[in-house]
């Protein structure tokens, strides 16, 4: 079958998504059919509220173990983005040059292939672009629970999930993190799934905002991953990478968290890259492969 792939479905739904072929799964129920290659299957609908509640399934070629799982938030200000620039080219040997702050040109993501080629699934989100991050959380929440209920059939080890956002992305996967199976304002029953956790046991944060006052919309205290950061609490490993010279999330909000992290016995790492800005090539220059170190040492790879 090469990298061909059948999605076996035990409802169709009439909702059409671009780019898929056949009948569109309904959320909670989707199926790979293994073959002896890496696979891929696009558009998979994880909730039913939207048409932007699809994912993109990247499948390592199969191994005796399950495999663990990153699932990529992409950003863009929770307007724009889309899934697919996970796919985009990188070469690290010819990176472009960083523009000004304010210039976003590049979209920091994970290796697919190189992450693949290790052993690691990866998911990649798209979400309700309505400048709304409450709807993200509650939208990739959905798509943990998903990916967690369609384990089993995909040969995923659904004790071993991280998350891995940038910009808009990075609140997102912080917020998965820090709320775990909390019953919070981001769970939606009616996103599909509500029985099984949307946990994480990682999280992959770069440059992402903390507080409101770098987020659209009017956010309160239950929207702040600082309401959840409590001594007692236990949350996932978190590694954090920002640049000092960003000018649309300032570093300080990283530097917070951090400590936010720590001062509550958690365990976290903070890089900072001097000179970077948002969304700055040097993130992908530099750090790649210590992100692929962690999720290795954290997922017991």
């Amino acid at each position: 079958m090469g990298r061909s792939l059948v999605l076996l479905l035990a409802v169709a739904t009439t909702t059409a998504l671009g780019g898929c072929t056949g009948p569109s799964p309904r959320a909670g129920t989707a199926t790979v059919t293994p073959t002896t290659d890496a696979t891929t299957a696009y558009d998979l609908a994880y909730a039913a509220t939207s048409p932007q509640q699809v994912l993109d399934l990247y499948l390592p070629a199969p191994a005796a173990n399950p495999a663990p799982l990153v699932i990529w938030v992409h950003g863009g200000g929770w307007r724009t983005g889309d899934k697919s620039s996970i796919a985009s080219p990188y070469d690290p040997s010819a990176p472009p040059a960083a523009a000004k702050c304010t210039d976003i040109v590049e979209v920091q993501k994970p290796d697919v292939a190189a992450m693949n080629a290790k052993g690691y699934a990866v998911a990649a989100i798209n979400y309700r672009l309505t400048q709304d991050p409450v709807a993200a959380v509650q939208d990739a929440k959905a798509a943990v629970r998903f990916l967690r209920a369609n384990a089993a059939q995909n040969h995923l080890d659904p004790d071993r999930f991280a998350g891995w956002g940038d910009s808009a992305g990075g609140y997102t996967v912080i917020m998965l993190g820090v709320t775990g199976n909390e019953r919070t304002e981001f769970d939606d029953a009616a996103l599909g799934n509500p029985g099984v956790p949307a946990t994480v046991q990682a999280v992959v944060d770069w440059f992402g905002p903390t507080d409101a006052s770098n987020m659209p919309g009017k956010l309160g205290a239950a929207d702040s991953p600082y309401t959840y950061i409590k001594a007692g609490r236990t949350l996932p490993p978190f590694m954090i990478a920002h640049g000092d010279a960003d000018c649309i999330v300032p570093v300080q909000a990283s530097r917070h968290l951090h400590k936010a992290l720590t001062d509550a016995g958690s365990v976290a790492t903070l890089t900072v890259l001097p000179g970077a800005n948002h969304e700055d090539p040097a993130f992908m220059r530099t750090q790649l492969t210590p992100t692929v170190a962690f999720l290795d040492h954290t997922l017991g790879r």
